[in-house]
């Protein structure tokens, strides 16, 4: 689960300390990005080894 907390420095509106439960703040491209990385877990690599050249 993802939280998009876009209010910036408010309280988190999901509790976020149980497994699979995330809440990221603020709201860019780079937020899709975050939630890949996440999603993959220890599977995912360093973000610049998956940028396209």
């Amino acid at each position: 689960m993802f939280g998009i907390n876009t209010t910036g420095y408010a309280q988190a509106s999901i509790d976020s300390g149980k497994p699979n439960r995330y809440e990221v703040s603020g709201f860019s491209d780079k937020l899709f990005t975050m939630i890949d990385l996440l999603s993959r877990g220890r599977e995912a690599g360093w973000p610049w080894e998956n940028e396209a050249a």
